[in-house]
């Protein structure tokens, strides 16, 4: 049988399993699943052999039947031998969307799953299906006048919580990293039984979803960035909405005090400790791309924008070589020392240092809208996007970082309805490497990527978000016209060159990829992938669950 026709008797099963479907939606031929999840902001064309998209059954009253259903879909892949690729909401921009990893795969879209089961208001635990968007908890806890924060993420409203733990995502709220904030989850393995963490085994679940580690061997951590199981539910732990919020801006004057300026955002983050969030380190492109449409008019004969009008943006709208950001959270007296440790150490070497609360950003906001001419429209551009970045460093869900993806090309939706770069044409490729933080390598790694954008014809937009004191992941967003395929091949080459360039300093690599660029960080001869293959058969021997995701090919399977 071949697999046209073992995907058709496989789809034809899970249809008599979902009859009933009001929206009449839940299984999607090739055709209907490549239009509705094909689109790729990386020009990734995958063949996609059809879709599933479970739904919520009436009287689930614990998740069991939607269980139910994945194990139902997972036994009939496996005897089908049809290869299965599930996502949460498949807005993964800038990283393959919701395309899977190799060709011929049906994509299992969970994004109907949609029940946050609890938050617990005193340990402030949320019990979450995969489906649940940033905006979705957002709304719950307002209704329910819950006193957390929504782990808010640049991605936007409408993306999943869940996958975006499972990527290994951080965000820039108290509890950053995303992974670190699961406390458990449940999963349905490739050969349909059911995994829970061993508290939870044995039937102890409240204290399995306050204590992350369980005890013996931990394995949920493998279930991030693998292919080893359908997620269907997961705890993540919430922070409290502190009793103040202040957020912190500085600029940075010159590229060569960028060494100065990682050292005291070093010193900063071991002294003042668990009252910040991550700090972020903005580039001039970067930071302009927020601010002022692209301004195609004024471009050199490398299709880059001119560095004099680089210069001339930069000066209308007060912004430095590098622009800094951070917030703190804590009661009023914690936030005082920490404003004051802030100040002592980044005297010298920071310029413009100023704090503001939520309340007074939106209060200015608002009193630059009666400042008349340029002046006017100069103040309403800045602090009507640190508005924006305000509510988004106190936990609300924001599109105030998806415009960036439109910037070069893509047609922004009109009204009120969702921004989706996937499927609104925009080009985008996330180069999101780790950099030390070290002075030297951080300087390095700026020119590097400087240099290598420039080379290949794209505009070098470079974020540095601090992970710990020892570490930044550093995010490039790969700019360019999606339906131009000689741009699309260029920002391709751009990206294997900033990889390779990355590894020659200090070992700086990506900590997630595209999906069409993880073969490339695959080494069969290491110990590691040795590991992972051996799991991966033992797990699902018939190779049916997001083949080629974080894991080397299995070649037998495949064929």
């Amino acid at each position: 049988m071949g697999c046209a026709e073992r995907v058709a008797g496989f789809l034809a099963e899970i249809l008599v399993r979902f009859e009933g479907d009001a929206e009449g939606s839940a299984v999607l031929g090739a055709d209907e699943a490549t239009s509705r999840y094909g689109a790729c902001t990386t020009g990734l064309r995958r063949r996609i052999a059809g879709a599933l998209v479970p739904f919520p059954r009436d009287g689930d009253q614990d998740g069991s039947a939607f269980r139910d259903d994945i194990i139902a879909i997972v036994n009939a892949a496996c005897r089908y031998k049809v290869a299965l690729y599930p996502v949460s909401t498949g807005n993964n921009w800038g990283y393959g969307s919701a395309n899977p990893a190799v060709d011929d795969c049906v994509v299992v879209d969970l994004s109907r799953m949609t029940r946050i089961w609890e938050v617990d208001p005193e340990t402030g635990v949320a019990d979450l299906e995969p489906g649940v968007t940033q905006q979705m908890l957002r709304d719950y806890l307002d209704k329910e006048n819950l006193r957390f924060l929504c782990p808010a993420t640049g991605a936007g409203p409408n993306c999943s919580l869940v996958g975006n733990a499972l990527e290994r995502g951080y965000g820039i709220t108290p509890h950053a990293d995303h992974f670190l904030s699961m406390m458990s989850l449940e999963v349905v393995l490739p050969d349909g039984r059911v995994y829970r963490p061993p508290l939870a085994e044995l039937g102890c679940p409240d204290v399995d979803r306050v204590f992350k580690w369980g005890f013996g061997a931990f394995l949920d951590g493998m279930f991030t960035q693998s292919g080893f199981g359908i997620v269907t539910r997961m705890s993540i732990a919430l922070a409290p909405i502190p009793e103040r919020v202040e957020a912190f801006f500085f600029g940075v004057p010159h590229d060569e005090n960028l060494g100065d300026a990682v050292e005291a955002i070093r010193s900063i983050l071991r002294e003042v400790g668990g009252v910040l969030g991550s700090i972020n380190l903005m580039n001039t492109h970067r930071v302009l791309s927020m601010m002022e449409p692209y301004p195609r008019d004024q471009l050199d004969d490398n299709g880059l924008i001119r560095p004099d009008y680089v210069a001339e943006m930069a000066r209308r709208n007060n912004v430095m070589s590098w622009m800094g950001a951070g917030a703190m959270y804590g009661n009023a007296k914690v936030l005082a020392a920490a404003r004051s440790l802030i100040r002592r150490r980044l005297r010298g070497t920071a310029k413009r240092l100023m704090f503001f609360t939520p309340g007074q950003v939106a209060f200015l906001d608002r009193a630059s809208a009666y400042v008349p001419g340029a002046p006017g429209r100069m103040v309403q551009n800045i602090f009507g996007t640190l508005n924006k970045t305000l509510k988004l460093l106190a936990g609300a869900p924001s599109e105030i970082a998806l415009p960036l993806a439109y910037w070069i090309s893509g047609r922004k939706p009109e009204g009120d309805a969702p921004m989706n770069p996937a499927c609104d044409g925009c080009g985008l490729v996330w180069y999101s490497p780790l950099v030390p933080m070290r002075a030297r390598t951080v300087e390095e790694y700026a020119r590097m990527v400087r240099r290598v954008c420039i080379k290949h014809g794209l505009e070098p937009l470079i974020t540095l978000t601090s992970v710990s004191d020892r570490c930044f992941d550093s995010t490039v967003p790969l700019l360019f016209d999606r339906a131009n395929g000689q741009d699309v091949e260029r920002a391709r080459r751009c990206y294997r060159e900033l990889l390779d360039e990355g590894r020659k300093i200090g070992g700086c690599v990506p900590y997630r990829v595209p999906v069409d660029e993880i073969e490339s960080f695959i080494r069969s001869d290491a110990p590691y992938w040795q590991i992972v293959s051996t799991l991966k058969k033992t797990l699902d021997p018939s190779g049916i669950m997001s083949p080629g995701r974080y894991e080397p090919i299995n070649q037998e399977i495949q064929s």
